[in-house]
């Protein structure tokens, strides 16, 4: 399985609903409902649908057979379009370079467990088990480098993230209309573990979020408090 995730600016729901509801064969959902849980309806005109949903929680979610999308709906924050593919890797770069044509700010597509090791955070106090994700806001830092990873040029600018950095750790580096790059690190999604290189690079540009920050100012909170405080701070 492979996750994605996609950061729009608010005001673009609409937008991206026609977006995923163009793709092709294999990506492009069929069916949508409220609830992650319920059967999902046919949706039988695309193009009907996607005029007619809005903007507003809970937004929908979009499945297929090889396919699920959910949304994150928290204006004025950014619209997150998130979604589990079950695709082959070529697929999965189809799909990234699908919905490079409508900008969105930032995109990635990994495995689960990459997308573990970059943002989330788990640990113990006392008999108490904490996990937070960390690290996603883009209006702060550049969340990551995954296996694929989508970078817009303003979000680059904003950071002061180097494209020509990025595009020498890179295997491979496809620049595409409206100031957007699509980047792939290794040959698969699960090769994570050997980017050695990849890895470097997220810890050598302050712009980018890096998970050890946050290991380390967690290292000297005692008392949930404290924790809480850190984690809030670096989501």
């Amino acid at each position: 399985m492979i996750e994605t995730e996609l950061v729009f600016h608010t005001g673009t729901f609409r937008q991206v609903a026609r977006a995923l509801l163009s793709l092709p064969k294999g990506l492009r959902p069929t069916h949508h409902s409220l609830g992650e849980d319920e059967t999902g309806l046919p949706i039988d005109d695309p193009v009907a649908f996607a005029s007619s949903v809005e903007e507003q929680p809970p937004g929908p979610f979009l499945t297929g057979p090889c396919c699920s999308f959910h949304f994150s709906l928290a204006s004025p924050r950014p619209l997150i379009c998130r979604g589990d593919l079950d695709v082959a890797p070529d697929l999965a770069k189809r799909f990234m370079l699908e919905m490079a044509g409508i900008k969105p700010i930032f995109g990635f597509a990994c495995t689960s467990e990459e997308r573990y090791q970059r943002n989330r955070i788990t640990l113990r106090q006392g008999v108490n088990t904490i996990e937070s994700w960390v690290g996603r806001d883009t209006e702060k830092y550049v969340p990551g480098f995954y296996w694929l990873t989508l970078l817009s040029d303003a979000l680059a600018k904003q950071h002061d993230i180097s494209i020509d950095s990025v595009k020498a750790v890179a295997l491979e580096h496809i620049e595409l209309e409206g100031g957007q790059h699509l980047f792939r690190f290794f040959d698969r999604p699960e090769d994570w573990q050997s980017a050695i290189a990849l890895n470097r690079l997220c810890t050598s540009m302050s712009g980018v979020f890096n998970l050890e920050r946050v290991k380390t100012q967690l290292s000297g909170a005692q008392t949930f408090l404290e924790l809480n405080a850190v984690l809030r701070a670096w989501r």
